[in-house]
């Protein structure tokens, strides 16, 4: 008994030590598998995004990719290719007003080889924590009439399909630049107080200026809309492609047309003082695939 039992156990070592050869070998002609088809590409960031926030998340891969597409809390993810064939880039961001939980990007990859893959990451959308600010204006601005609310009524109508029309083209190259220099005098996410009324968020940044000051184009892009709206007073819309747009109210001219072109640094239009306003300033603003962004993260983040 002792001898068979003996030679059973080393039997069993052996059959053991084939059958984790025959693993070894199964795992590495799948990792050979997986690497030669470039299964193998990963989300390199972002994990966490505030609350009118915008980033820039980059895909990388380990053999060349043809495209990229993402989606990100019901938005389009608009990605780019790189100087390397291996690696995209693109802009994600949140809207000032969405609740802080978690949320799934999602992309899909195909490769050159003809090969795909579908990537997800969980980004968590964290509260702005932006401060508040009281303001007093006179009843003009705060009671409107029948035929002012109608007005404005028509103005968001015009806005809101404006931003819901996405052009698929990028038409920027370079790095974002601020349109103007000078004192902020309200920052993005400003929790507003109107007379001692609540009212929607800050939608941008207000820089005072003297009333002609010239306002510069922070990009490429094109001219879609130039209005005299009630609230934004004489105000200029930029579409720079793939659902970005910047914005620039109060203005005292306009120095461009709807449909013209606009190159980074050409000055399109003058400060002003025109709409709801205490005082003379630009308020520059940016909305990404209809999200309201902090222009301050345009401004810093490297063009993707």
């Amino acid at each position: 008994m002792q001898t068979m039992t003996k030679h059973t156990n080393t039997l069993s070592a052996k059959d053991t030590t084939r059958r984790m050869k025959r693993i070894l070998i199964v795992c590495c002609l799948m990792l050979a598998c997986y690497s030669a088809v470039g299964l193998c590409a990963e989300i390199i960031y972002p994990t966490i995004i505030k609350q009118g926030g915008l980033d820039v998340v980059k895909i990388t891969g380990k053999t060349p990719i043809n495209s990229a597409t993402g989606s990100f809390n019901g938005r389009t993810v608009y990605l780019n290719p790189t100087s390397l064939d291996t690696e995209y880039l693109g802009f994600v961001s949140a809207h000032l007003q969405t609740d802080p939980a978690d949320a799934r990007l999602r992309v899909e990859i195909e490769y050159t080889d003809g090969t795909s893959e579908v990537l997800s990451r969980t980004i968590s959308i964290i509260d702005g924590d932006y401060e508040t600010q009281y303001l007093t204006l006179d009843s003009k601005w705060t009671s409107y009439d029948e035929e002012t609310l109608a007005r404005i009524q028509r103005e968001n109508n015009i806005i809101g399909a404006l931003f819901k029309t996405e052009t698929p083209k990028k038409l920027w190259t370079e790095q974002f630049m601020m349109p103007l220099t000078g004192r902020i005098t309200g920052e993005f996410g400003l929790r507003r107080y109107i007379n001692n009324e609540a009212r929607s968020p800050h939608s941008g940044i207000d820089i005072s200026a003297v009333t002609g000051t010239p306002i510069l184009a922070p990009n490429d892009g094109r001219a879609v809309l130039v209005m005299d709206m009630f609230f934004s007073g004489l105000s200029l819309f930029i579409d720079h492609g793939q659902g970005l747009y910047t914005m620039y109210f109060h203005l005292s001219e306009v120095l461009v047309e709807e449909g013209d072109d606009i190159h980074r640094g050409d000055t399109i239009a003058l400060v002003g003082a025109s709409g709801r306003v205490t005082g003379a300033h630009l308020h520059f603003g940016v909305r990404h695939t209809n999200n309201k962004v902090n222009p301050w993260d345009l401004v810093n983040a490297l063009s993707p």
